[in-house]
């Protein structure tokens, strides 16, 4: 699954800038988008990776989407990725509105919120509990109050990128993608949100 940069900038932000281990809690957007935007974070390059999943988007053991698509169209994305694993998964949907409804109604964000909640006292992953004890990592949010627990999901909505990129950091975000030339062409996934982002970016101030 792939997301538009702009929400996926904000929203590694809000991840880091949240939990304790990362030592950010009281960093701003604007200083976390100089890391992001030099590929300085220690992920790698947003575009290369995004790259190298694109690139593979025909191969029969691939399904490739875009986080915006699932949005969109929920049903069938999930219709359409049963159908991936298998055609037997995708008539039992296909046939059972019921079991449709019900794997729809446990993908929304509510509910996925109160699933998808990791404890970071003990850690839910043994790969994870060491990090967590050793650094007793907290979050600055917290979940219902606990600061020891951690949603992972969040608005889980698109377009939130608007509510933290200023015209400036969207005109050097845009420089950024030029600069990449051909490593950028699948771009062309989210050209309207590109096309709202260049838009914003020449706003007066």
């Amino acid at each position: 699954m792939a997301r538009n940069p702009w929400d996926v900038c904000v929203s590694l932000y809000r991840v880091m800038s949240d939990l304790s281990v990362h030592q950010f809690q009281s960093g701003t957007f604007e200083e976390f988008f100089e890391p992001f935007a030099e590929d300085d974070l220690g992920f790698g390059d947003y575009f290369e990776h995004v790259m190298s999943g694109y690139a593979l988007r025909d191969e029969p053991n691939v399904f490739f989407l875009t986080y915006e698509e699932l949005k969109q169209d929920t049903r069938r994305t999930v219709l359409r990725l049963a159908h991936f694993l298998g055609e037997e998964y995708g008539l039992a949907l296909e046939e059972d509105g019921q079991m449709l409804a019900n794997v729809l109604e446990w993908s929304k964000p509510e509910n996925m919120k109160k699933v998808i909640v990791l404890d970071l006292k003990e850690g839910d992953a043994s790969e994870w509990k060491g990090l967590f004890t050793r650094k007793k990592m907290t979050s600055k949010h917290g979940y219902e109050g606990d600061k020891t627990k951690f949603s992972v999901v969040k608005e889980a909505r698109v377009g939130s990128w608007k509510k933290y990129f200023t015209p400036e950091l969207l005109t050097r975000f845009e420089a950024k993608i030029q600069a990449k030339g051909e490593k950028a062409f699948f771009m062309e996934l989210w050209a309207d949100i590109h096309d709202e982002a260049i838009a914003i970016s020449r706003m007066p101030a």
